[in-house]
């Protein structure tokens, strides 16, 4: 009987993704082997253009920190005017040094100053030393070297995810190969059927089955063809260029799947220190062993510098800009600041930060267990791909050519339909599992690539 097996056409719409073209702008062609593709996404994609951006805004806070060690200076104007002049009481014999006669006043009631005042200050602060603010610049460091480092781990991902999205058009591109042929194939021995049929050779079942079957892969076919275009657009939105522009891709599957079988690649022994997962975590803890130093730096004194500029005029009348005259003064001065208690928070401050960095030290640990199984791991389940798809491969190529001599014999009339029918089925699930097993090398091969830090 002639049955299509539907592993080959659940493959097919298993590569299906929608995704919406642009219509805007001029198309380009582009075209690129799977380096210069992942190199192109370095530069274009999304994710590494917001991981480049985190780069710069912590370059930035860098400077922002530097800056707060650097001379502070404000200007600062005043402008005021009393609505009521307040009242100021001046003992009555503040002005003499004669007795004062009888039943004179105590004080004597006097209005001090004008209603207007006009000033202007000039502050200068310097910072000479605090403890927090060093060790706050060397975090500022530690966070730009963190943000590099989620810039090389983004790097990492964006490439894997450009091996998955270009292999998977590759796959894609080689069902519609396998599929095309299938269909010419199957065209070939309806027509043949269909006359031995009307001549009464064989029955109606016989033609009824490979009709059906030829339906199926037919269907199966289309479904693969537009799968490429949707896959396509999918590596498009991964590389970072616009969905309508025209990408080529010049690598084959075979290339692909067998960039990394080269024994140094595969044997090669794991350095977990390498790895960017590693560093982070490392970058952490100095992350983390800075937030202590910070916490011990505020018993430490701080002392700071200040300079002071003062102009100041006054008048009952709003008359300033008349060749008023402005009386100045200046000021300099030292600000020193001793912490003395704080009620055992800073202690227990101090307590916490030695506790989250003790559980840094343990995450670094696990890190580094988890990173060497995962390269073992990887390794192991890509060989195994690898050879499953070699396997595969090869089967492809025999059961072609069982198919291909049972078709001879068939046509020679050695050979039965059933036969013939027998043959056909399992060239269709030989290529189903071939289509299968190129996607698991694809996704072995990612896997690979992220565990060695490649």
């Amino acid at each position: 009987m002639y049955k299509i097996k539907t592993k080959l056409i659940a493959i097919a719409l298993l590569l299906g993704v929608n995704f919406s073209t642009g219509v805007f702008g001029q198309t380009e062609t582009l075209s690129f082997s799977l380096e210069e593709a992942q190199n192109y996404a370095i530069k274009n994609s999304y994710l590494s253009i917001t991981a480049d951006k985190d780069v710069e805004i912590a370059d930035r806070k860098v400077l922002e920190t530097i800056g707060t060690g650097l001379p502070q200076v404000n200007l600062t104007g005043n402008y005021q005017r009393y609505l009521q002049t307040p009242l100021s009481l001046i003992p009555a014999d503040a002005f003499s040094t004669d007795p004062l006669p009888a039943g004179s006043p105590e004080f004597i009631e006097l209005f001090l100053g004008t209603k207007q005042q006009m000033g202007l200050d000039l502050r200068a602060d310097q910072l000479i030393f605090d403890g927090s603010y060093l060790v706050g610049l060397q975090a500022a460091k530690t966070f730009l070297q963190l943000s590099k480092n989620d810039k090389k781990k983004t790097d990492i991902e964006v490439k894997s995810m450009v091996t998955e999205a270009y292999g998977n058009v590759l796959v894609a591109m080689r069902n519609v190969e396998i599929l095309n042929g299938n269909v010419k194939s199957l065209e070939q021995s309806a027509f043949e059927v269909g006359e031995l049929y009307k001549n009464g050779f064989v029955e109606e079942q016989d033609k009824d089955q490979i009709d059906l079957t030829l339906a199926n892969v037919k269907n199966a076919y289309e479904q693969a063809v537009r799968s490429v275009d949707v896959l396509k657009n999918q590596l498009k939105f991964v590389l970072g260029t616009d969905i309508k522009n025209v990408v080529t891709l010049t690598d084959d599957l075979k290339s692909v799947t067998t960039l990394s079988t080269s024994t140094d690649y595969l044997s090669k022994e794991f350095d977990a220190s390498s790895h960017i997962d590693y560093q982070i975590v490392s970058t952490q803890e100095e992350a983390t062993s800075l937030l202590l130093k910070q916490q011990k730096a505020t018993v430490l004194p701080s002392l700071s510098a200040f300079y002071n500029l003062s102009s100041n005029a006054y008048s009952n009348e709003f008359d300033f800009f008349d060749k008023k005259r402005f009386y100045n003064g200046q000021l300099v001065g030292l600000n020193l600041t001793v912490p003395l208690f704080s009620g055992f928070g800073r202690m227990t401050r101090i307590q916490q930060a030695k506790l989250n960095l003790e559980k840094v030290e343990v995450a670094k640990k696990q890190v580094e267990q988890q990173l060497q199984i995962q390269a073992q791991n990887s390794k192991s389940l890509y060989t195994f791909a690898l050879s499953q798809f070699n396997t595969n491969e090869n089967n492809l190529e025999l059961a072609q050519r069982i198919y291909n001599k049972t078709k001879i014999k068939y046509d020679e009339g050695i050979s039965s339909s059933s036969e013939l029918t027998q043959a056909n089925n399992q060239l269709l699930e030989t290529q189903g599992n071939y289509i299968q097993a190129a996607l698991q090398l694809i996704k072995a091969k990612s896997n690979l690539d992220k565990a060695l830090n490649q």
